[in-house]
């Protein structure tokens, strides 16, 4: 939830005009007399203008569009969806035309959030909840953290073709030089595109349950396997599906001790499978018949063999007081050290465990502070070739850090989407608005 100071005025503009935002599209506000910019330093040669393109809202659109099917037995006046002659007599006495916002809360740059890096090839991607976007850097990327250069990415993936609406979690294929990003909200997909996407470049789009988040790959099996955060489930689908294609098992049940899962990371090297979970859990998620309502269970982090389907429980759970877990969101294994990086988000911090810890155990070092810039970080990912240890905060901000670091250190440097020092607006996907008079505040759900 987020909450801005705007006044009455503001509020009423902003509550007429809505939140624009499309599943798949990026709109304009042309139709409110403004446009949004995007950054300079966000060119990208001969493919910038693909990049910029973006879809408007239609103005051909019936005003009587919605179904005429949805009849009201209790009130039949609700059924005739025409204009009444009292509002259409107000509606023409209104000015109209291009009427400027008197106010905009908007923030015009990306913000991270999933992260996935390939250190064979050199490349890091990155998810973009705020402008639905996907953006692949050099692994070398960065500026000093007392810099405030934006990094140019190599690529930026962005606009209606790419089936980006709210991209979330991020994997990468080093040897077919692919990437992946599941939809969250409302796209309901997994989107796939080659390293060299660019702009408005058309996905290889998969179709999976509402409520996907964290996913990770295996060359050994041929799959990916995704967090579906409302079913409380991980689900397996072949490597480059696409369409409506069957997924070929899944993890949930009462015994997996799955609730809310996010991160997903897929440990080759022991047959594992390591999952984070929120907490929020109901059977009645894939038991329709079920009438006992929901739980509140501790964070977690639940370890499977890698082979798992069905109602099957955990090899390992890290959960409890000791380990600090609040949101535990992404997650990373390193194999060579045998340590598990979790994203704790409310908390500012990244948690590092040892790869087979268990029960209700204190992290073996903690990343966290001012000088970090770690502020709600979202993702995190090991880098075993350069030792370094990647978080993306939910923002402007990347950071990269020798992967021992501990405590309140600094990045080594930082992968900007906007001027340091420009505040994010926060958005995900805001779908809602209400004015709080009492406060003068506008609260926007996320």
């Amino acid at each position: 939830m987020r909450r801005w100071k705007l006044g009455f005025a503001g509020a009423i503009a902003l509550l007429a005009a809505g939140i624009i935002a499309g599943a798949g599209e990026l709109r304009t506000g042309r139709g409110f007399g403004f446009e949004r910019a995007w950054p300079a330093n966000f060119a990208l040669g001969p493919q910038a203008n693909a990049a910029e393109a973006v879809v408007t809202a239609s103005d051909e659109e019936d005003e009587n569009a919605t179904s005429r099917n949805l009849a009201s037995p209790a009130n039949a006046k609700v059924n005739n969806l025409e204009m009444s002659d009292e509002f259409r007599k107000v509606l023409t006495r209104i000015p109209g035309g291009e009427v400027a916002p008197c106010v905009s809360v908007v923030d015009p740059y990306p913000e991270f959030n999933g992260i996935a890096i390939d250190p064979q090839n050199g490349v890091a991607v990155l998810s973009d909840t705020n402008l639905k976007s996907a953006l692949i850097y050099d692994l070398s990327a960065g500026s000093p953290p007392d810099s405030s250069t934006i990094t140019s990415p190599k690529g930026w993936i962005i606009g209606p073709a790419t089936f980006l609406s709210f991209a979330a979690g991020v994997a990468v294929d080093p040897i077919r030089h692919e990437l992946y990003t599941t939809e969250n909200d409302i796209g309901d997909d997994i989107a796939a595109f080659p390293y060299t996407a660019n702009g408005n470049f058309k996905a290889r789009a998969l179709a999976v349950p509402h409520g996907a988040y964290g996913i990770a790959l295996s060359e050994k099996y041929h799959q990916m396997a995704t967090a579906i955060q409302h079913d409380a489930e991980i689900i397996f689908y072949r490597l480059q599906a696409q369409g409506a294609e069957p997924p070929l098992r899944s993890i949930r049940g009462e015994k997996t001790k799955l609730a809310d899962p996010h991160g997903v990371a897929w440990d080759e090297k022991n047959g594992e499978i390591v999952v984070t979970n929120y907490g929020n859990w109901s059977r009645g998620y894939w038991d329709p018949d079920y009438t006992g309502g929901g739980h509140y269970f501790p964070p977690s982090i639940t370890v499977f063999k890698d082979d798992a389907k069905g109602d099957v429980a955990p090899i390992r759970i890290i959960r409890g007081p000791k380990t600090q877990l609040d949101w535990p969101t992404g997650v990373s294994v390193d194999n060579l050290h045998d340590e598990i990086a979790i994203a704790n988000e409310p908390a500012n911090e990244v948690l590092i465990f040892s790869r087979t810890g268990q029960g209700d155990i204190a992290p073996i070092r903690a990343l966290g502070g001012p000088q970090t810039h770690i502020i709600h970080p979202m993702g995190v990912a090991f880098d075993p070739i350069h030792d370094e240890l990647w978080v993306a905060n939910f923002g402007h901000e990347t950071e990269v850090f020798d992967r021992a670091a501990s405590g309140n250190v600094a990045p080594k440097r930082i992968v900007r989407n906007a001027p340091a020092g420009v505040a994010a607006a926060g958005f995900g996907n805001p779908t809602a608005i209400a004015y709080d008079s009492k406060r003068d505040e506008l609260l926007v759900p996320n």
